[in-house]
Order: C-alpha cells, then sequence, then structure tokens
C-alpha cells in the first residue's frame, strides 16, 4: 500500500510538470489491445477497453474501465465507472464512483457518491468515505462506511462497521456478521434484512449530554460566531490581494483557468509536503521554531487558498449579470454563494475540501507565473 502511494504522487508531480492535454479528445486503450506493465495516464478522458498486464495509475476528469487491469487500480479524477474487471485492488479518490464490475480485492474510495452496483462481487474489504454511499454489491469480507447517508441493499459476508449521519438497511440487504454503527440517529433497518451477528448502535454521548441545555445553545452560537469570523476573514484577505496585489491575483486566476489539471495536482502536493516538513522539523530540537511557523503558515494558507476559487467562480458566472470583475461587490455575492453551498451537510464539506486544493495550487501557479513574466 505504502509502494502505491509512492508511485501516485510521484505520477502526480509528473503531471503537474506536464503540458495539459492540449485538445478534448479521449486517451482509450482499445478493446483488443493488452499493454504490458504498469500504465500512467493522465488526461481528461481516459477510457481503458482492453487490458493493462500490470498495475493503472490514472488522473483524469472522467475514467471508463470496462476492460480489464490484471493489477490495482490507483485513480483520482471527477469520475469513475468501473464496468470490466480488476484482478486487485482499486484505491479512487473522485467526486463520483460508479463500480459495476468485478473487484477481485479489496476497495477504498472517497468521494461524494459512491455506488456499489448490484452484482459487482467484491473479494475483499471495502473501505467507503462518501456523502452519499450506495452498497448493494457482493462484498467477500467487511465493509467499514463513513457517510453522510449510507444505503445498504447487498451481501456483506462479514461485519458492517458505519459512520454515518443517516443508514438505511433494506430488505435486501444480507450481512453475516455484526452491525456496529455510530450515528446520532437510530438506523432504519427494513423487514426482510438478515443481520446474523449483533446490532450495536453508538449515540454520541456528548450529544445526549447537551440536548435543550444552555451548552447546546453556546455551542450553537459558536458554529455562527465561526462562520461569521470565517466569512469576514476571507472577505478582507480578497480585499487586500485586489487592492494591494492585483497582478498576483490576475497571474493566479490566470493559471488556475489555463491549467486546472496542474493547480490540482500542486494542491494535493503541497497539502501532503507542508505538514510532513513540519512533522520532519518537530522531531529535532532546533527545527521546533521553523515547525511552529510553518504549520502557522499552513493553517493561514488553507485558509486563504479558497480566495483564489471564489473569485475565480465570481467573475466568471457573475459578470454574466453584468457585474465587474475582481470587484469587491462581485466577490461578496460569490462569497455568499460558497458559504451556502458549502453548509450542506457533508458534500459541503466534500467542495471545501476541493476548493481547497485548487486554490492552494492557483496560488503556486500565480507565483510560477509571475516569476516567468518578471523573468525572476
Amino acid at each position: 500500500m505504502f509502494k502505491h502511494l509512492i508511485l501516485f504522487f510521484l505520477l502526480i508531480s509528473s503531471f503537474s510538470f506536464a503540458d495539459e492535454v492540449p485538445h478534448d479528445e479521449a486517451i482509450v486503450l482499445p478493446a483488443g489491445t493488452v499493454y504490458d506493465g504498469d500504465y500512467f495516464v493522465s488526461g481528461r478522458s481516459v477510457e481503458i477497453s482492453g487490458t493493462v498486464d500490470g498495475d493503472l495509475y490514472v488522473f483524469a476528469e472522467q475514467v471508463i474501465i470496462d476492460g480489464t487491469v490484471n493489477g490495482d487500480v490507483i485513480g483520482c479524477g471527477g469520475s469513475f465507472d468501473i464496468s470490466g474487471t480488476v484482478a486487485k485492488s482499486c484505491r479512487l479518490l473522485a467526486g463520483q464512483i460508479l463500480i459495476s464490475g468485478t473487484v477481485k480485492d479489496s476497495i477504498t474510495s472517497i468521494g461524494g457518491n459512491v455506488q456499489l452496483r448490484s452484482g459487482a462481487p467484491i473479494g475483499g474489504n471495502v473501505v467507503v468515505v462518501a456523502g452519499n454511499a450506495d452498497i448493494a454489491a457482493d462484498a467477500a469480507s467487511s465493509v467499514t462506511a463513513v457517510a453522510s447517508n449510507l444505503r445498504v441493499a447487498g451481501l456483506i459476508h462479514r461485519n458492517l462497521n458505519a459512520y454515518v449521519g443517516q443508514m438505511r438497511i433494506t430488505s435486501l440487504a444480507r450481512i453475516g456478521g455484526d452491525l456496529d454503527y455510530r450515528s446520532n440517529a437510530n438506523a432504519r433497518i427494513e423487514p426482510g434484512a438478515q443481520i446474523a451477528g449483533t446490532i450495536t448502535h453508538h449515540p454520541s454521548f456528548v450529544r445526549d449530554l447537551v440536548q435543550g441545555t444552555w451548552i447546546h445553545g453556546l455551542l450553537i452560537g459558536s458554529k455562527v460566531l465561526a462562520i461569521a469570523m470565517n466569512f469576514l476573514y476571507t472577505l478582507v484577505v480578497a480585499i487586500i490581494l485586489m487592492k494591494l496585489f492585483p497582478r498576483n491575483l490576475d497571474a493566479a486566476l490566470s493559471g488556475l483557468s489555463a491549467q486546472p489539471i496542474k493547480a490540482l495536482s500542486y494542491g494535493l502536493m503541497l497539502l501532503i509536503l507542508l505538514p510532513l516538513a513540519a512533522l520532519i522539523l518537530l522531531v529535532s530540537v532546533l527545527g521546533v521554531p521553523f515547525a511552529l511557523t510553518l504549520i502557522a503558515l499552513n493553517i493561514i494558507g488553507f485558509y486563504t487558498a479558497k480566495v483564489y476559487i471564489i473569485a475565480w467562480g465570481s467573475n466568471r458566472y457573475l459578470t454574466k449579470l453584468r457585474l465587474k470583475p475582481n470587484r469587491v461587490s462581485t466577490f461578496f455575492l460569490g462569497l455568499i454563494g460558497y458559504f451556502l453551498v458549502t453548509s450542506i451537510p457533508f458534500i459541503g464539506t466534500f467542495i471545501a475540501f476541493a476548493v481547497m486544493l485548487f486554490g492552494l495550487g492557483a496560488g503556486v501557479l500565480g507565483q510560477a507565473r509571475r516569476g516567468v513574466l518578471t523573468g525572476s
């Protein structure tokens, strides 16, 4: 697994320094074609209809696998549709994940919506982190799910462990082991569902303790205050960038528009490398001050990154309403829209995370573009 992670981030690194795909044509491995060895591929659309006789490492907006991969699939993208056969494991990070084919080993997936279709045999463990998860597949081992909404309608041969907002166990569900879940709501278990082991529900102790008390009101008030402070901070940072550093902002937005995939890859690398560097510095006594400084910069950077994406979205869409780009009023309306969208439970968290990644990458691209223009 460690080998796969290293190779995958090396893959993203190589993509970030490569030229963007200059057209919208799909990259296709045709049916009947056999690729011998590990296959590294990046593009707007990738289709694997042939056979990869090794591992598949893919980074694309849309990925379709209706052929055969005789190894692991390690991928990141907008959407994945796997209706073919994967001889080993799948490790996926995407907005939409649909698996209706055969995965002979385990699945680890992080996505906005994850669907494991009925009739899709999975030979190993399943780990799903999603806003909405639908598990209707035949899982030969245990399933662990972290989701806002979880629907189970398949055969799970061993245990189901869930950390959910809402969970529905349909009449088609067959769980051969225990059902253990943590949620503030009782699971909806329909008549006809079969659970061979015990059912254990772990409600939130803190929620039960403070519900209906003044502490509950204080917590709600604290959340509202935190959102207000975040809103104000983002607006102030945007005003500073627009008024004092307009060239930096223009360079970042231009880089984001021209090279979105590269921006995402830079954001992923920064998210991993900066905290890792801080952790390494903390090990030595002399490095502690630098580590604390780097941690502070990480926090500031993570909160500031969304300014670029909100400004980009505001300029792109709100100018159609005859609003002028790079104006405080335009950004203010876009900021309201961003906070409304990110207030959606779990899905909003996923969107905020994606915005942070693209924003971090846009900042790096902006600095790189300014360096090229100024010759520094």
